[in-house]
């Protein structure tokens, strides 16, 4: 584990890449990675398959919430699907009946409750660490609206959003120009060829040359470079 990370953030952290191994097993998994789109942004992780981008921002119990929402939107930028990873500390609580009732207090029903400002529906929320909280058992007719992280469907034939391709490096960009047959040079400014792939190139193209490049990727943390010959 990285000196700057907190244990409290690296258990949330295993937990979600646990979660992702088990939903996306061809995925591959790289940790803090900048995206400029937006703004510039640094994201906790991104699991990348050969057509598809999750991203993820894990929020410990040392965090804060403030910039949740301009990060969220930064990596809906670039990535199909986006992940909020938060610590149950920041749930708030509200009045409830009592099948979803967490407690009991005063002849009153309580239940923690994500916070509605990061209900956007901008992120699929997952709420750590991921227990059944309600008084009720299932079997009683309970319901717990955050006991289960629910997993993104799999995206199938959807391009990348635009912002996906600043994910790369300059050297990316110019071996991508190669496989994709899109004149530039050693010369060419990385604006200058984000430009032409996005003139000369439709989308299914671009989205796994992207997730190609990113799978291949020489990364400091990260799990081993995936190689795929492009179509």
């Amino acid at each position: 584990m990285p000196a700057y990370r907190s244990s409290s953030e690296a258990e949330i952290r295993d937990a979600v890449v646990a979660r992702i191994r088990e939903r996306r097993p061809d995925a591959r998994i790289i940790h803090e990675i900048n995206v400029s789109s937006h703004g510039p942004n640094r994201m906790d992780l991104i699991a990348v398959d050969r057509a598809e981008i999750i991203a993820v921002e894990i929020k410990s119990a040392k965090d804060k919430l403030d910039r949740l929402e301009a990060q969220v939107k930064a990596m809906r930028g670039c990535a199909h699907h986006v992940v909020a990873a938060i610590h149950e500390k920041f749930m708030v609580e509200r009045v409830t009946n009592d099948m979803a009732a967490h407690y009991q207090r005063g002849g009153e029903f309580y239940r923690r409750d994500i916070p509605e400002d990061i209900r956007w529906g901008q992120a699929t929320v997952w709420v750590f660490p991921e227990i059944w909280r309600s008084m009720a058992s299932k079997q009683e007719g309970g319901y717990d609206f955050d006991a289960t992280w629910r997993f993104p469907e799999k995206i199938i034939q959807t391009p990348a959003p635009a912002g996906a391709i600043d994910l790369l490096w300059r050297d990316e960009l110019y071996e991508l120009c190669g496989q994709l047959r899109v004149s530039a040079t050693r010369r060419s400014t990385m604006p200058e060829m984000v430009s032409s792939l996005r003139w000369h190139c439709n989308g299914k193209e671009l989205t796994l040359g992207i997730c190609r490049a990113l799978r291949a990727r020489a990364c400091t943390e990260a799990d081993a470079p995936m190689y795929e010959a492009a179509a």
